[in-house]
């Protein structure tokens, strides 16, 4: 997956479900992710990086479109792959939720 890349939740979701891990990379979007539908675009760029000062540095792309950090890509590939080991058939709707469940708990949802 290339870096500044728009893509729907629903194909992200596909894409990982595939797990065809080519980059390190983090999904932006705009508004908080708590938000996002399978019919949101979101972007995948680059992680951010940390100066020696602790200072978060997002990529130029990010910052000029106003886009909000949203998840990276070992969160996503985690919970996508936890899910489908509790539930082989889940769907990307179920998925999505373990996603946002795990996002705001920092635990697996249970099925």
């Amino acid at each position: 997956m290339k870096h500044i890349h728009y893509i729907k939740i629903n194909d992200l979701i596909d894409f990982l479900k595939a797990q065809k891990k080519e980059h390190t990379y983090c999904v932006y979007g705009k508004g908080s992710s708590d938000q996002a539908t399978l019919k949101t675009d979101c972007v995948i760029d680059e992680y951010s990086e940390i100066t020696d000062d602790d200072e978060e540095i997002f990529p130029k792309y990010i910052t000029q479109n106003n886009l909000e950090f949203w998840f990276t890509d070992e969160l996503l590939e985690d919970v996508t792959s936890n899910a489908l080991k509790q539930k082989m058939s889940a769907t990307n709707e179920e998925i999505l939720k373990a996603i946002k469940h795990y996002n705001e708990h920092d635990s697996f949802m249970k099925s």
